[in-house]
């Protein structure tokens, strides 16, 4: 067995199509009648879609894992190629694409097309060193809390159970935060993401906080111009 080809279910063969010809994606086939049908293909990869009015995009469970070599550059070529076709990156609703992830065993991003199937498109760490930067927070006390609180944000996209894990667990605002100042760096990321991404604005004291410890701390160092990356990727909404 050489290759595996997901079949997923879609409302429209056509809008299908045209949201992945969108992303950079070749249509390979396309039957309307009698059994509507789609395939597409990019590369080695290749994925094929049945008709289905019964889909409903927001109880659709079908997903597939795309290992690929080089996630940055599949990123940059989706969002790229969705800014030039469509004139944007839609983050919300049906179809949408996510911000570039650094989980436990990989670093990805998910597309959620406009039928709700899920593409969760990554690469694997590997042995790297430097795998679990933003996952993980020196200080003990907060370290496990954080690991949850990273995966509900960018992992399950649970905004409101992430906002109820960052009040109960995290003081990010105020000064009595007893871990060090990348830690804290890290939190306050997380948390003006989170807020932006539940209610499209930036909350101004996280802001604020992050950038007198931009001030103060960085960037000297390459974890501090990860940071200073980082925030400003945020700002920009990519």
């Amino acid at each position: 067995m050489n290759r595996i080809i997901p079949i997923m279910p879609c409302q429209s063969i056509k809008e299908q199509a045209a949201f992945y010809e969108a992303l950079g994606f070749t249509t390979l086939h396309m039957s309307t009648r009698p059994n509507p049908y789609l395939s597409i293909g990019s590369g080695e990869l290749e994925i094929h879609f049945y008709g289905s009015k019964k889909t409903i995009p927001a109880e659709n469970p079908t997903m597939c894992y795309v290992k690929v070599d080089d996630v940055e550059r599949i990123y940059e070529e989706f969002t790229s190629n969705l800014k030039k076709n469509i004139g944007k990156i839609p983050r919300s609703g049906y179809p949408r694409i996510s911000k570039l992830k650094e989980l436990t065993n990989d670093q990805r991003f998910i597309v959620t097309d406009i039928s709700g199937n899920t593409l969760y498109v990554g690469t694997p760490y590997g042995e790297r060193p430097d795998s679990v930067f933003w996952r993980s927070l020196e200080s003990a006390k907060y370290a496990k809390h954080f690991e949850v609180l990273y995966d509900l944000t960018y992992s399950k996209e649970d905004y409101r159970t992430a906002q109820n894990m960052l009040d109960k667990f995290f003081p990010p605002i105020t000064d009595t935060f007893d871990a060090c100042t990348l830690d804290w760096a890290k939190v306050l990321l997380v948390t003006l993401d989170l807020h932006k991404l539940s209610s499209q604005t930036i909350h101004k004291s996280v802001n604020d906080k992050l950038q007198q410890l931009l001030k103060t701390n960085g960037p000297l160092t390459p974890e501090w111009n990860k940071i200073k990356q980082k925030y400003e990727d945020i700002l920009k909404g990519e």
